[in-house]
């Protein structure tokens, strides 16, 4: 064979690779894998029949003592459920009830974190106090909230607040104190103006710190929430999963177990989802790509 006619052919002159090549190469570029997007879909699958298979095994035999459905069953009531109007009822009120607590959480703390880490005195004196609130349950004070609020979405907005600012109060704080003095100075030695400090210097590297708080007062908003629904009696899904356990009606009760740990799921993808369109810049993120 010619060599010019082997070299056109090995270069992909006569189209034989020309097809093939740039694929190749745009793979290479944009770091893709054969079978890396459909190895954790199949893994996630595998995973969920497994845990199927062991949870009717289980209800079918000792489970079934203390009314655990079959995941068929579970999956029949809850289809029953989704169409009444008291569910739909049950589940904005919790989703309206964490979604304020979680509003004013992040309005309390964020600020209250962010001047109390730009003062080291201030942050020494208050340790204590944010050590001690952080770790006292929620559900501790209920007693007191409900005395004063009674069974209404005040006494769960109050737990809800009490309970998620202190992720922001602690997330805000650290974001304050991590900020090195070489950006300080840079910004002052290009006498930025207060506005363009915030915005190019202070807020890219106080995000990652509040973007974490965020996550973890979100899932205590969701607890927190369905938990005093349920001690304290306020309108949600805690009360009438608190309904159907008194009744002994252990369906509908896990169906609403099944429906919290559902809305937990949905919470931390859209959470998950915000960080990563939030910190696309950032190497944590831009790793996942």
């Amino acid at each position: 064979m010619d060599d010019n006619v082997m070299t056109r052919r090995l270069a992909g002159g006569d189209g034989t690779s020309s097809s093939v090549e740039p694929a190749t190469a745009r793979n290479r570029r944009a770091g893709r894998v054969p079978g890396r997007r459909t190895a954790p879909v199949v893994g996630k699958l595998v995973t969920l029949v497994v845990v199927c298979v062991v949870w009717h095994l289980f209800a079918i035999t000792g489970g079934s003592a203390v009314g655990l459905p079959t995941p068929w069953r579970l999956v029949e009531t809850a289809a029953g459920m989704v169409v009444t109007g008291d569910y739909w009822a049950a589940v904005g009120s919790t989703l309206t009830s964490a979604a304020i607590g979680f509003a004013l959480a992040v309005a309390v703390g964020v600020p209250i974190g962010l001047v109390n880490g730009s003062f080291h005195v201030l942050e020494r004196s208050t340790r204590f106090l944010i050590d001690f609130g952080r770790t006292l349950p929620g559900v501790a004070i209920l007693p007191v909230v409900l005395l004063q609020f009674g069974t209404s979405r005040t006494m769960v907005v109050v737990l809800v607040v009490f309970s998620a600012v202190w992720p922001m109060l602690v997330q805000a704080t650290y974001a304050t104190q991590q900020l090195s003095a070489q950006l300080r100075s840079v910004a002052k030695a290009f006498r930025l103006t207060r506005l363009s400090r915030v915005r190019d210097i202070y807020l890219p590297s106080a995000l990652p710190f509040l973007m974490t708080g965020l996550r973890i007062s979100g899932t205590i908003s969701l607890l927190i929430t369905i938990s005093s629904e349920f001690l304290g009696g306020a309108d949600g899904i805690g009360q009438r999963l608190y309904y159907a356990l008194t009744v002994n009606d252990n369906d509908r009760m896990f169906g609403y177990v099944f429906t919290a740990g559902m809305l937990g799921v949905v919470l931390n993808w859209l959470l998950v989802t915000a960080q990563r369109k939030v910190l696309w810049w950032h190497p944590s993120e831009r790793g996942k790509r």
